[in-house]
């Protein structure tokens, strides 16, 4: 059973790191919390039961064919919901994507109704290995996620593209001044941020039924996951999405399945008190 949690932990922790990602890609690009993140996972896995069960699409081409909806679907996001309010201040940015998050899921009911929608697993049946059973979309799951993470990782560290993005988030005037164009950046960070989290929904969708509500708690999980690997950071934010995960998972088995949302929020609230910048966030001191 404590093999079975593991994995399921990791499938799961590691989801909440891709959603974590995106709010750190776009807290890094243009200094904001997109509080319809969560919905943006509610939107991917709604594409992914259009997809498959309605266009019967293989699974191969259906997870490609949903990376390329849900970057289409973070370009639209940020010129309704930032770039016309870029001058404006930070508040104004974090109402209006509150917004889009209401508007998200009006949308999503209009479209596919509001009664709960399920998804066939990418790969049915569960493995089993010696004694322990695993199902087998929790391990694609992980396989999946790890490597999108790679990539994503490989294009922000490694790549001309992930300079150009990193140099704008970290300064967006100088970056006009040396001929970045900004709102190419700025859009292709939430098209990066929209892409990820929507594969997530994808993922979570034969676990979970689909619906409007389901990406509010896996969004606040991811947000406690930010904070617990530190604000800014991509490393932090996918390491505290397992250790969410690990928490969420264990105490749903172990303590209490009812209040397994208030534990990880408690285990949050120690790791604010232990260490407040993070698992790799960097003390900023203040001038006296």
């Amino acid at each position: 059973m404590v093999l079975q949690l593991i994995i399921a932990s990791l499938a799961m922790g590691i989801v909440y790191g891709l959603v974590a990602m995106g709010f750190v890609l776009i807290w890094r690009a243009v200094g904001v919390v997109n509080f319809a993140q969560g919905d943006l996972l509610m939107a991917g896995a709604y594409v992914a039961f259009t997809l498959t069960e309605l266009e019967g699409l293989p699974m191969p081409v259906a997870l490609v064919a949903c990376a390329a909806i849900m970057a289409l679907v973070g370009v639209v996001f940020h010129f309704l919901t930032y770039w016309p309010l870029r001058k404006s201040w930070d508040m104004t940015v974090i109402i209006s994507t509150i917004g889009a998050s209401i508007a998200l899921k009006e949308i999503a009911t209009l479209v596919w109704g509001p009664a709960p929608l399920s998804v066939e697993p990418i790969i049915p049946g569960i493995a089993r290995f010696a004694s322990v059973s695993i199902e087998w979309q929790f391990l694609v799951t992980i396989v999946i996620a790890a490597a999108l993470m790679g990539m994503i990782f490989y294009l922000l560290e490694k790549t001309y593209i992930g300079n150009i993005l990193q140099a704008t988030a970290q300064d967006q005037y100088a970056a006009e001044l040396i001929g970045i164009p900004v709102v190419v950046a700025t859009s292709m960070t939430f098209a990066i941020s929209a892409l990820i989290t929507g594969i997530g929904g994808m993922l979570i969708s034969p676990i979970f039924f689909v619906s409007t509500t389901m990406g509010g708690s896996p969004g606040l999980k991811a947000f406690a996951a930010v904070i617990i690997g530190g604000f800014g950071s991509v490393p932090g934010a996918i390491i505290g999405g397992i250790v969410v995960g690990v928490i969420d998972t264990f105490s749903g088995a172990y303590i209490s399945s009812t209040y397994r949302d208030a534990i990880v929020f408690l285990c949050l609230i120690l790791a604010l008190l232990v260490r407040p910048q993070g698992i790799f966030g960097e003390k900023i001191s203040d001038k006296v």
